[in-house]
């Protein structure tokens, strides 16, 4: 099997764009790493900016949701979707506005 040379480099990111980054991999169950190199390699490809987000998911990713999230709505899947589109701060906001 061939392995695939890789270069370790260190990376210097304001703390905000580093918490996006973390963000992004936990809704898509990928590491930083990993979604630093799929977001590279989207962006590198020549993507156009609003090119569907399925295009940086994970090979499997769809069907794992979909195992997740077999007995939802697609009310209830819309509104998953909405969330994790949001900030940190935006998602604590909302929670305690849904529950206060």
């Amino acid at each position: 099997m061939n392995k695939v040379p890789v270069h370790k480099f260190l990376v210097r990111l304001p703390v905000d764009l580093h918490q996006r980054v973390t963000e992004a991999a936990e809704r898509y169950r990928r590491s930083v790493n990993s979604e630093i190199v799929a977001r590279l390699e989207q962006s590198l490809a020549g993507l156009p900016h609003d090119a569907d987000e399925s295009a940086v998911e994970p090979p499997f990713f769809p069907y794992i949701e979909t195992t997740f999230r077999r007995d939802l709505s697609e009310q209830e899947n819309a509104l998953i979707r909405a969330f994790r589109r949001l900030s940190r701060r935006q998602r604590g906001a909302l929670v305690a506005l849904l529950t206060g």
